[in-house]
């Protein structure tokens, strides 16, 4: 097990508990973890040393399609938002006398 040292201090750090759904989000789809520091209190993100490269680049690939998902429906709605009334309505109001 490598030890990591403190950005602030290079005292030795210990891994801390996530906080909240945003921590749980963001340790979840990177190899970044929180540790703290024993000697200055210090409490943040760095990346974990030991997490297979594997794991990491199918993270990356997962995140990023969500992300493309998630931009292309937004784009669409947007569209069709600003693209006024639809087709439909139009039709269906000629068909009525």
């Amino acid at each position: 097990m490598s030890v990591i040292l403190c950005p602030q201090c290079g005292g030795h750090t210990h891994r801390s508990h996530t906080r909240g759904f945003r921590e749980k989000l963001v340790k979840g789809l990177t190899s970044h973890k929180t540790y703290r520091c024993h000697e200055c209190g210090w409490r943040g993100w760095l990346r974990a040393g030991d997490s297979p490269k594997g794991r990491n680049s199918l993270r990356t690939i997962i995140s990023v399609l969500v992300t493309l998902l998630l931009t292309t429906l937004l784009a669409l709605y947007v569209v069709e938002k600003l693209s006024g009334p639809s087709r439909t309505v139009d039709f269906e109001q000629q068909q009525t006398p």
